[in-house]
């Protein structure tokens, strides 16, 4: 291995531990998407009927995969809060991961001496 190689080596290194480092600062994650709704009830006698701009809410709403079906969950407005927090915790977490697998990818052909077979061959 030529000085380079080990001089970017540590750098990998460094850059992997920072990544962790950023890993273990965020704490709960979610996935989905949470709605704020406002509706008409069905009520004949609500204001809500004859006035256009008047809707009951907000309503908040959860939505996420589960085993592959869409499961949907009402929440109150802490819960919507908390829900949305976590979802922002997932998205800060998607990129940090994406640069680990590219230094782990780099590491691997570092170390080895050897390129990392493409994606396409799996």
């Amino acid at each position: 291995m030529s000085k380079q190689e080990k001089k970017r080596l540590t750098e990998i290194k460094m850059e992997y531990e920072e990544l962790q480092r950023t890993l273990s600062a965020i704490k709960y994650i979610c996935t989905g998407s949470v709605m704020v709704l406002f509706r008409k009830c069905g009520k004949k006698s609500c204001s809500c009927q004859n006035d256009k701009d008047s809707e009951h809410g907000p309503y908040y709403v959860w939505t996420r995969k589960v085993e592959g079906k869409t499961v949907t969950r009402a929440l109150s407005s802490q819960q919507a809060e908390q829900c949305m927090e976590y979802i922002e915790n997932l998205r800060e977490i998607e990129p940090v991961l994406d640069r680990m697998k590219i230094l782990s990818a780099e590491l691997i052909e570092l170390e080895t001496g050897e390129k990392v077979a493409p994606k396409s061959i799996f």
